[in-house]
């Protein structure tokens, strides 16, 4: 399952982002296997694109920043399927 996940700082004290670039350099990413991973350029955020077996490998991928970032995460599918999706949705709609 592929998850969009974006993140904001929780602590902007440069005590908080020394601790979390340093903790960064060893980080070892997973169980959720990074597609694409970016920061945003204000520095106070980013987004990446992780395709993770469960809510729980994202979870356990994520669990390690909680005391430094606020994520969102959304599941996400490519764009032919859920564009079929929303067309059987309508047809059903229409048949009723």
């Amino acid at each position: 399952m592929l998850f969009h996940v974006t993140w904001e700082l929780n602590d902007h004290s440069e005590a908080a982002l020394k601790r979390s670039l340093q903790l960064f350099s060893k980080w070892q990413p997973g169980p959720g296997q990074f597609q694409a991973f970016y920061g945003f350029a204000d520095g106070d955020g980013g987004v990446a694109s992780i395709e993770a077996g469960s809510a729980s490998d994202l979870a356990k991928t994520m669990a390690p920043w909680i005391p430094f970032l606020k994520f969102t995460a959304r599941p996400i599918l490519p764009i032919r399927e859920s564009a079929e999706i929303g067309g059987a949705a309508a047809a059903w709609r229409d048949a009723q």
